[in-house]
Parts: C-alpha cells; sequence; structure tokens
C-alpha cells in the first residue's frame, strides 16, 4: 500500500511539474471559466484571456518580456482575472463559460482565433467586451493595447477603475 500511494504521489508531482513547465507561472490556466467568471463579476473586472501555445516563439517572448515583469511589478491583478488557455494540449480539459466540458486545444478555434498569441476580453456571460490584441508585432505597443482593451472592458462594465500600466512600472518599487 505504502509503494502503490508513493507510486500516485510521484506521479501527481511529475503532472503538476509538466503543467507548470507548459504553461506561464504567472498565469493560470482557463481550467474553469465558469467559475472564473463568478470572481470576475464580484469583482466587476473582465477576464482576460491569453491564447497561446509552446511552440509559439512570440507567445514566450509575450510571457517572459512582458507579462511576467507586468505580474511581479504591478497589481495588474486588481483589473482582470488573468487566464492562460493553450492551443497546443491535446486531452487538456476545461470549462467553458456553461460550465461545459471542452478540450483546451479546440477552445481557442470555436472564439475564432487564428493567431497565437491573441488576447480576449470577456464579460462574466463570455461575451467579447473589448478589442482583442491579436499577435505580437513590437513588443513595445504590447502594454499600451493591453491598457486600452483592459480600459474598454471595465468600461463595458461599468467599473469606473482605469489602468495606466506605464505609471504603475514606473512607480513600482520592484526591480525585474
Amino acid at each position: 500500500m505504502n509503494r502503490q500511494l508513493n507510486t500516485i504521489m510521484i506521479s501527481l508531482i511529475l503532472a503538476f511539474t509538466s503543467l507548470q513547465a507548459n504553461a506561464s507561472g504567472y498565469l493560470p490556466l482557463a481550467v474553469d471559466l465558469q467559475k472564473a467568471a463568478v470572481v470576475a463579476e464580484k469583482n466587476q473586472v473582465p477576464i482576460v484571456l491569453f491564447v497561446t501555445a509552446t511552440w509559439c516563439n512570440y507567445c514566450k517572448k509575450l510571457e517572459e518580456n512582458i507579462l511576467e515583469p507586468l505580474f511581479i511589478t504591478t497589481d495588474l491583478e486588481e483589473y482582470g482575472s488573468f487566464r492562460q488557455l493553450l492551443l497546443d494540449k491535446a486531452h487538456w480539459m476545461m470549462k467553458d463559460f456553461d460550465g461545459n466540458d471542452i478540450e483546451m486545444k479546440g477552445y481557442g478555434p470555436s472564439l475564432g482565433v487564428k493567431v497565437a498569441p491573441t488576447t480576449l476580453f470577456f464579460n462574466s456571460k463570455g461575451e467579447q467586451i473589448a478589442d482583442p490584441i491579436i499577435g505580437l508585432t513590437l513588443e513595445e505597443f504590447y502594454p499600451g493595447n493591453l491598457e486600452k482593451s483592459l480600459n474598454q472592458a471595465l468600461k463595458a462594465l461599468g467599473n469606473p477603475k482605469r489602468v495606466d500600466i506605464y505609471k504603475m512600472v514606473n512607480e513600482s518599487t520592484v526591480k525585474y
């Protein structure tokens, strides 16, 4: 029995380690959008879905050069419920906004996503409420595009808060 328990524990640890190796440490995976929507609605913030793929070099740049520093140095989490959806993980299951079980890799295309990375902004009903950010051209422009769409989403939700990413970064005491 002890050996069987040890085997189960090792399997769980390896599965968790593999999950972390393939997904950003700063973005929770979109495993349950219905649950995320409840929290987002309570806080009157949008659900921000970063649609990425593990093979995508632009996605890695977005995560490592932009999102990770933003999440480390600012309180960006106060302005949205951020999740990551991986387009290339076969058999990874998630719940959509209606609570339906769906394979993660099929959910992005069902939303019309054709390019990785794509950033989408939703209300708690799963309706897009701001302009998506499609692709990653120049890294310098992404924070401004994120700010614009986040503020558009907050306004659509009737939330008076507005984010100023550049000000947040400049005022940060954390050095990345």
